[in-house]
């Protein structure tokens, strides 16, 4: 079964499956997560601490919040499989504001960024509610995706009512650190006003940041940084430039071939063939 995706106003709701026994991704999410674990185990660290989720459980991540995670899973089942719900601010206010629960402004410190929230009753009706939309792939529009993500999260706090005081803290904006947000996303092929609105801020204020933490342009900078992950790529693999060139985020062959060159003072697919032939 391939992964499915429910995509509104810049959140989705996402079905994963991995076969692969151990997939390791380190992650620097732009949206809060909600994560369902159905099959496998879901092991997460961040800096020395770890921790180690099975299936039936749920994990809540903060956004912005560095950490590793290792999707795997032990001899009782046969892949890894999750649903993700990705939202931001407004709708973790939406739910407070279904329960009457005060804002974040009222409470104290946040405690923790990555949550794990035990199997309970309430959220494990919730998953049943979801299994048509993927698995008889009824059609669910970006208002039934909403509600449903409100839903869940008023179903973490209706399950343990203590966790509402850390989803109060979910709900106030935040901007990311842009250094760390910039070298976790640097390749993905998007508008700088994406890049902004990932990190939490205006578009200008996107651009002042970026200045004053990298001392150049964001266009100037994400083409070098590109660049870079392109050669590192063509020497380190046999693979092509016309192979490669997308994954390191550019859009036209010949653009990246002349950018290349400029950079680096030899054309891509002279590397990649030269380094070819002297393996």
């Amino acid at each position: 079964m391939n992964n499915q995706i429910i995509s509104y106003n810049n959140n989705r709701i996402i079905l994963s499956h991995e076969r692969e026994k151990k997939v390791i991704l380190d992650i620097y999410p732009s949206n809060h997560l909600l994560t369902y674990i159905r099959e496998g185990m879901l092991k997460v660290k961040q800096g020395n601490a770890g921790n180690c989720f099975k299936k039936g459980e749920f994990v809540l991540f903060k956004k912005y919040t560095p950490a590793t995670i290792t999707k795997t899973w032990d001899n009782g089942d046969l892949k890894f499989s999750s649903i993700v719900f990705t939202f931001q601010e407004d709708i973790v206010t939406d739910a407070l504001h279904h329960l009457r629960y005060p804002s974040a402004a009222n409470q104290g410190p946040l405690s923790e960024n990555i949550i794990g929230i035990a199997p309970n009753p309430v959220l494990n009706h919730f998953i049943r509610s979801l299994q048509p939309f993927f698995e008889a792939e009824l059609e669910m529009d970006s208002q039934l995706a909403r509600l449903k993500t409100t839903e869940a999260l008023i179903g973490v706090i209706q399950a343990d009512a203590a966790l509402a005081h850390q989803l109060a803290h979910f709900s106030v904006k935040s901007n990311a650190d842009l250094f760390q947000y910039m070298n976790f996303h640097y390749l993905e092929n998007k508008p700088l006003a994406e890049f902004a609105r990932g990190s939490g801020r205006s578009i200008s204020a996107f651009k002042k940041d970026f200045r004053s933490t990298f001392n150049t342009t964001p266009a100037k900078w994400l083409k070098n940084r590109r660049l870079e992950h392109a050669y590192r790529l063509l020497s380190t693999t046999r693979r092509k430039a016309s192979e490669v060139y997308i994954e390191s985020g550019f859009e036209d062959l010949a653009h990246f071939s002349k950018s290349f060159k400029s950079q680096f003072g030899v054309n891509p697919s002279t590397l990649s063939k030269s380094l070819q032939t002297s393996k």
